[in-house]
């Protein structure tokens, strides 16, 4: 027959195992490495000459969304388009043609380089 005192061992030690796991103990021990970023932009690719058209930026890194990342955005051609001073809205040129919409997430603790976004804006009449 098995002492009980062993029993009860074996039995805290499973509990006291499965607890570790569930709680991201083993994150502990995850190789250190970049996170996968995904950078999505959420807009009109096609403005209208002398217009003005919100915007919104979604960040998902690992599966989480990311609330109020730190972006660098710009336009590839500021006489096409370019971004309002509060950088939520384009405002389309006169310039009828397209140019690229360039996001980039700052974030040293997520990845090992700057992930970037480049997002074709066309500009017609």
């Amino acid at each position: 027959m098995v002492p009980a005192r062993l029993v009860v061992r074996v039995a805290l030690t499973v509990v006291g195992g499965m607890a570790a796991l569930a709680c991201g103990f083993a994150d502990v021990f995850r190789p250190a490495g970049p996170e996968a970023v995904t950078i999505t932009y959420v807009g009109d690719t096609i403005l209208h000459r002398d217009s003005t058209v919100p915007f919104s930026v979604v960040v998902d890194a690992r599966g989480t969304l990311l609330d109020r990342p730190h972006l660098t955005m710009w336009s590839s051609d500021t006489s096409v388009f370019d971004l309002t001073a509060g950088r939520d809205s384009l405002v389309a040129k006169s310039s009828i043609s397209t140019a690229r919409r360039m996001i980039r997430l700052q974030s040293s603790i997520l990845t090992d380089s700057a992930p970037t976004l480049a997002q074709s804006i066309k500009v017609r009449p």
